[in-house]
């Protein structure tokens, strides 16, 4: 069990847990104005739980974040974080690719599509077949996951992501070539001089005013001032 200020999650069941790349990223992508979002691969439902707190924290009332997942573990915590949670009533999790949601949904009804996606091209071997499945873009491949939030998202909408840096770096190219902008990017370092660990992006299927990029150090003020509201 992980207590944050506001909220606690527990991540038994699902196979990937709760880390800090994920925190930062559910302190990083940007909420703002979304109605209607959608997290992509809930794992414990921490991103949504994340996005719920800064929404009601900024006084919105009439959202709703579905949180989907193939992995049935994954659901089953995700939902039992939601109801003890402050935020039930804004959350629902359901076991569904991202695929097959896309073809049921609504379409352009998303303001927000966040998502941790797999990334690993080749499979991984790490032991646990569910972490394994979960990581592997065999399950949710860059283009499958740019063609869903493409039918998803409104004209304005956003799709927010973290992947590894040279993961990253592929998505920003398929991206391109699928036609998407991308509005913010943030590099994610260990240390001040180390490379790039991680990045965190931001796409849209219209051209944004500027596009917004900054570099973040594990630990340092930025880091400390964006994670705030969450860690006790």
């Amino acid at each position: 069990m992980f207590a944050f200020k506001r909220f606690a999650v527990k991540d038994d069941r699902c196979a990937m847990k709760v880390g800090v790349d994920s925190v930062l990223f559910g302190s990083w992508m940007d909420v703002n104005g979304a109605r209607r979002l959608l997290d992509a691969g809930c794992g414990s439902g921490l991103l949504a739980l994340m996005a719920a707190q800064r929404l009601s924290e900024a006084g919105a009332s009439g959202f709703y974040i579905d949180a989907i997942d193939i992995e049935s573990g994954a659901v089953a915590d995700s939902a039992d974080n939601f109801v003890a949670s402050p935020w039930v009533a804004h959350l629902s999790a359901r076991q569904v690719s991202l695929q097959d949601f896309a073809d049921e949904a609504d379409p352009a009804s998303y303001d927000l599509i966040f998502c941790n996606p797999p990334y690993y091209d080749d499979s991984p071997t790490s032991g646990s077949v569910s972490r394994d499945t979960a990581r592997s873009t065999d399950t949710l491949s860059r283009r499958d996951l740019l063609f869903a939030a493409s039918k998803l998202l409104t004209d304005r909408g956003r799709l927010s992501l973290i992947l590894p840096f040279d993961q990253g770096k592929k998505m920003i190219l398929e991206a391109t070539l699928f036609g998407w902008f991308m509005t913010r990017q943030c590099f994610i370092k260990t240390k001040s001089t180390n490379l790039p660990k991680r990045l965190m992006l931001e796409f849209s299927p219209s051209p944004g005013t500027r596009m917004e990029t900054e570099t973040l150090v594990l630990g340092n003020e930025r880091y400390r001032e964006l994670t705030s509201g969450f860690y006790l």
